[in-house]
């Protein structure tokens, strides 16, 4: 075997994986039992006991239909094996929990999975697993709006953010994406599908832009990294463009 290779070997074989169990607050009467269920969330971190909690890295998947997984990971086991811990968040919305849960997203999103991330955050925190000092963001496409909207409604919380291709301004996304329709039913639930229209009006651009993290920007404090793909067409780099030209 290489040097290369145990080196590789002996940094991973010195973490460890826990599967967070985190229940959901402020649950609603009208909430479907599938979406009442616990947040799951990996906790990523080195075996090795320290005085003072390493470094958090929260890390939010896009989608937001998607998942993230306990299988291994380039960029997390590196992360990881550098002295940083991870909290990698399935917040409501992913994929794996139940159509209820998954379903429960739609029309609630910059609300409901931002509240889950801080939630999941939280419980790090109160778990003696984070120092709320040292904790970072970081996440691509719709994770990418989360984390533009938890450094703008949340402006205290994280000490440094990166984004890849985030989503920050609906309104500007809506004429810009390849997904148009799917930007409706993100912002109004299934039902907005019987409100799609290639030339939304100002009350419909409005209602986009106060679902948007751009209408947080003036509260943003925390040290951002933008991740930009020029051709990429879900995201348009117009997105991102646009919000670093507000600060």
């Amino acid at each position: 075997m290489s040097l290369e290779s145990n080196m590789v070997k002996s940094l991973l074989s010195s973490l460890q994986l826990d599967i967070l169990k985190i229940p959901v607050k402020n649950v609603s009467e009208n909430l479907k039992e599938g979406a009442r269920k616990p947040i799951e969330a990996i906790y990523v971190s080195s075996k090795s006991k320290h005085e003072y909690c390493d470094p958090l890295i929260v890390i939010l998947h896009g989608g937001p239909h998607g998942v993230s997984l306990s299988s291994f990971s380039k960029t997390s086991g590196f992360l990881a094996s550098i002295g940083y811990s991870l909290l990698i968040v399935n917040y409501r919305g992913s994929l794996g929990f139940g159509e209820e849960a998954l379903q429960s997203l739609l029309g609630k999103i910059g609300s409901q999975d931002v509240n889950d991330v801080l939630t999941s955050v939280d419980h790090a925190v109160d778990m003696g697993l984070a120092n709320p000092s040292k904790i970072t963001v970081l996440g691509g496409s719709h994770g990418g709006f989360l984390t533009t909207h938890l450094i703008g409604q949340a402006p205290d919380r994280f000490a440094a953010a990166a984004v890849r291709n985030p989503v920050c301004n609906l309104a500007l996304m809506v004429g810009t994406s390849d997904i148009p329709d799917w930007c409706f039913v993100e912002t109004f639930g299934t039902s907005g599908l019987f409100s799609y229209t290639e030339a939304p009006s100002p009350k419909l651009l409005s209602f986009f832009h106060e679902k948007s993290p751009i209408s947080h920007v003036s509260k943003v404090k925390t040290p951002t990294l933008f991740l930009l793909g020029a051709k990429d067409l879900r995201v348009p780099v117009t997105n991102g463009m646009h919000v670093t030209s507000q600060k």
